[in-house]
């Protein structure tokens, strides 16, 4: 596990954060997360890249690093990367996880000129109503509080809770997912408001996404099953799949090694 360099950049009127891996000038691959995560999910998988491409991992509006917002529609998040690889004048390989995937291919959808590549993976394809009261629920939650940064990681856990990956990275997680507040306290660096994002549906767009584009979902996941990830896959132009043994819906934590592989084969 290596961190990235620590980075931050004022986009569309917020103070973003990103990491990054390996050197400026090569071709750009952009990381991009989960729904309450942040960039330190990529700690595993971004070395990997490091020595071929300039790897960006940036975290979200409410997220990490980054500003907090008045709004977290997907549309606000994918104007946010647009604006970060259109000030850096640089088209990418787009790689999302969960939320990540469905921003990265919102972006490859509308902004076709800045995404070269697109990889979905494990990303959820529809929103029922238990979803809906379920995310509300968590948005309205009491901010949990914690005594140390340590105290965090152990407390940490993923959800959903299936996963094949060692405690430690967990426990990195949590250490790199909380900041302190002015108590004295350390809170869940994200935004709860982050979990009031519109309804999940992707399929109006898939059709736009005229890249090149891999659909990965991790084999036991319980998130994108097997019909979901096959109808992503063929409502794209150039679509392809593939699936990771072994790994659940946390996939580029469970197997970062297999992830970064089946990425190298089917797209990059």
């Amino acid at each position: 596990m290596g961190c990235g360099a620590s980075r931050f950049v004022e986009v569309n009127g917020l103070r973003l954060h990103w990491a990054e891996w390996g050197a400026p000038g090569r071709p750009l691959l952009l990381l991009l997360h989960s729904l309450a995560a942040h960039s330190h999910w990529w700690d595993w998988a971004a070395p990997l890249w490091a020595d071929r491409h300039h790897v960006v991992a940036p975290d979200f509006r409410g997220h990490g690093q980054s500003q907090w917002a008045s709004s977290y529609t997907f549309e606000d998040s994918a104007a946010d990367i647009a604006r970060l690889l259109i000030e850096t004048a640089r088209e990418a390989v787009v790689v999302g996880h969960s939320m990540g995937a469905y921003v990265g291919a919102m972006l490859a959808a509308f902004r076709p000129d800045l995404v070269k590549g697109l990889v979905i993976a494990d990303m959820l394809t529809g929103w029922s109503q238990e979803q809906a009261e379920w995310a509300r629920g968590q948005a309205a939650r009491p901010g949990t509080r914690f005594a140390t940064r340590e105290e965090a990681g152990a407390s940490f856990r993923l959800s959903p809770r299936d996963t094949r990956a060692p405690a430690e990275r967990l426990v990195h997680l949590g250490e790199m997912g909380v900041v302190e507040r002015g108590s004295g306290a350390w809170e869940w660096a994200y935004d709860p408001r982050v979990f009031l994002h519109p309804p999940v549906d992707p399929f109006p767009f898939l059709p736009k996404i005229a890249c090149p584009a891999l659909v990965v979902r991790g084999r036991e996941s319980g998130v994108m099953d097997r019909s979901g990830w096959q109808a992503v896959a063929t409502a794209m132009p150039q679509g392809k799949f593939a699936e990771l043994p072994g790994a659940y819906h946390h996939l580029i934590l469970d197997d970062p090694e297999g992830f970064v592989a089946l990425v190298d084969r089917y797209l990059i």
